[in-house]
Order: C-alpha cells, then structure tokens, then sequence
C-alpha cells in the first residue's frame, strides 16, 4: 500500500497543481498563480502533518523526527491541512488585493480535487462521499445562483460557501459526529454576511 499511496500522491500534487493553474489563470497573473500552488500545497502537507502529529500526541512523544516525515503522506490530517491552505488563500488575497471571496469560488475545485484525493490515500470514505456530493450540489446551483432573489448581490463567493455548508452537513450526518454542524452554521452565517 506504500506504493499506491506514493502513486496517488504523485497524481494528486500533479493534478492539484495543474487544476490550479488551470482554473486560476485567467484572472490572476500565471507567476502568482504557480507561486501560490506550489507553497500552498506545501502548507497543506506540513499543516496536515503537524495536526495529525497533535492527534496522535501520545504515539509520537519523544519521537522529533517522526513530526518532519512528510513523504508519509497517509498520516496527514485533512483538516489540519485545510486550515492551513485556507489561511494561507486569506493572506495571499489581503497581500495581492484580490477579491477573497472571488479567489476562494476560483479556487474550489482545485482545493476538493487536493481534498478528496488525500480522502483517498487515508481511505476515510465518509470524507470522500460527503465531498463529492458537496461539489454535485455545488455545481448544480453554478450557472444558477446569481438569479437567486434573496442572493441580490450576486457576488462571486457563494459557491465557497454554500460547498461548505453541505459538506459539513453531509458529513456530519454520514459520520454521526454532530458537533461538526457547527461549521456548516459558520459557513451559513458567513453566506449570509
């Protein structure tokens, strides 16, 4: 499984890279574009790491070198990882002056590209399901949610947030961890702000 793990990571940075580029190139410069990939990705897989190293305090006590064993790409946090990639997106935005919300809709399917294909390598299926089923719900609503009558502002953004809503909800409900709709009311609120 180490091999496959390898593999998919190999296809998974390939692919997140190109997506990105891809799907950010018409509205921002290719070189900021690139730059913000590369050290986003970076930020993922060491934000990952470190929150899966936190996690698993108790197992890693007294071991230092098992925290910078990055290439152990199947003992990442997704949600470590995520805070990190998303904090990074906030501070590129303030720092470029790019249109945060704008950059985070441009950004979405590159970011669950990176997030479902690390629900992949560490086979958390409920993650996977809750995130493909996110993005359908998402993409339906795509070309659809600037006709929105309460939506008047019509503004670039809504897709961030309303992917967000539904995935919580869906992974909450899937995963029987009901604590977790409490992000999917953060990610309303913000909708609605």
């Amino acid at each position: 499984t180490k091999m496959i793990n390898l593999i998919i990571g190999i296809v998974t940075i390939i692919g997140y890279l190109y997506l990105s580029w891809r799907t950010l190139r018409d509205n921002y410069q290719e070189e900021d574009i690139i730059a913000f990939s590369w050290v986003v990705l970076l930020l993922f897989l060491v934000g990952g790491r470190l929150a899966y190293g936190f996690w698993h305090w108790g197992d890693w006590a007294g071991r230092g070198i098992t925290w910078l064993e990055f290439w152990k790409i199947n003992e990442t946090n997704v949600l470590g990882g995520s805070v990190a990639w998303l904090s990074f997106a906030l501070l590129i935005s303030k720092d470029k002056d790019w249109k945060v919300w704008a950059f985070l809709e441009n950004s979405l399917l590159s970011f669950w590209f990176l997030l479902t294909m690390f629900g992949i390598i560490i086979r958390d299926w409920k993650l996977v399901l809750a995130l493909g089923i996110a993005l359908g719900l998402s993409y339906f609503l795509k070309n659809k949610y600037r006709s929105l009558t309460w939506y008047k502002s019509g503004k670039k953004g809504f897709l961030f947030f309303w992917f967000f809503i539904c995935f919580w909800l869906i992974f909450a409900i899937i995963s029987r961890i009901w604590w977790l709709l409490g992000f999917s009311l953060l990610f309303g609120v913000g909708l609605f702000i």
